[in-house]
């Protein structure tokens, strides 16, 4: 009886990080949605705004919402997880795995003849014709200001995100269910977790790479890729630099608001898949296999 009283209450905060960041993220997504619909289309600095938009509806949430289980409802004492410095070959992996899993996702979007799918030229960090010109010093200090506030927005809304299902979730999650069911798991709630972007926001006008459950498998996938990096450098760190990358990369901000980012979306859809479940199948089988358990200081 006492085993299961404490199983019920180790489920608790899990359950309700749950309740409360898929609230906080869902209410202003269904809200706003009328205003979240394709906005930074005719915005003078598309990132800007898709930011900003980013941010508000899915930025500040699972942040908010390990606060609250951390302070109503986990034991006195409990410390946040992965709040320190990881060492250089985990930040130097996650600045350039995801470059690295971006192009993979290009290859087999052209091994499989899909790279039509993803319309438009292939603008790194962002589609040029969405702004318009710069023809003054001012203009251009503009332009670099609100390019660099963007870069800030996605790196604390990135931040945010790994603290909460990376730092606070996942470990939970994995001492109920074991290490690999977690990991899986995790990133399936991360996905669903994504609904509201998806129904409300996105109105692209052409074929997109983010499509209901195929946009839930591809957080699985990536989440679980995310989760292992969080365990193998037990910190948030990397994940967060990783995870900031790849939504700059990758274009998610604007791919929310319906705006045409060219082929490096297709990280995001199909295939993106296959790299990443290769790596993830790498990493069950192969050396990397150990670093899937939990680091000991985290233990609340």
């Amino acid at each position: 009886m006492a085993s299961t009283a404490r199983a019920d209450s180790s489920w608790k905060g899990p359950g309700l990080y749950l309740a409360l960041t898929f609230a906080l993220a869902w209410l202003p997504a269904f809200l706003l949605r009328d205003v979240l619909s394709g906005a930074a289309r005719g915005f003078a600095h598309p990132l800007l705004a898709a930011s900003l938009l980013y941010t508000v509806t899915m930025g500040w949430q699972p942040l908010a919402a390990t606060w609250l289980v951390r302070r109503w409802v986990d034991r006195p004492g409990a410390k946040e997880h992965g709040l320190h410095p990881a060492r250089l070959p985990y930040n130097l992996l996650a600045t350039f795995a995801p470059l690295v899993l971006a192009g993979a996702a290009l290859l087999v979007a052209w091994g499989l003849h899909e790279l039509r799918r993803y319309t438009g030229p292939l603008e790194l960090p962002f589609p040029r014709a969405a702004y318009p010109p710069v023809r003054s010093l001012p203009a251009a200090l503009l332009m670099s200001l609100a390019f660099g506030v963007s870069l800030l927005l996605i790196w604390l809304q990135a931040l945010a995100e790994e603290i909460g299902w990376r730092g606070y979730f996942l470990t939970h999650l994995m001492r109920q269910l074991g290490p690999w069911e977690g990991l899986l798991l995790h990133g399936l709630f991360w996905g669903l977790w994504y609904a509201p972007p998806l129904l409300f926001m996105a109105e692209a006008s052409g074929p997109a790479p983010l499509h209901g459950v195929g946009f839930v498998l591809t957080c699985t996938l990536l989440g679980a890729l995310l989760g292992w990096l969080r365990l193998a450098s037990r910190s948030v760190i990397p994940t967060t630099i990783a995870n900031a990358i790849l939504t700059l990369a990758a274009g998610l901000p604007l791919l929310l608001q319906g705006v045409e980012v060219g082929p490096r979306g297709a990280v995001y859809g199909p295939p993106g898949w296959l790299p990443m479940a290769l790596v993830l199948a790498a990493l069950a089988l192969g050396r990397c296999r150990h670093a899937v358990k939990l680091p000991q200081h985290s233990a609340p």
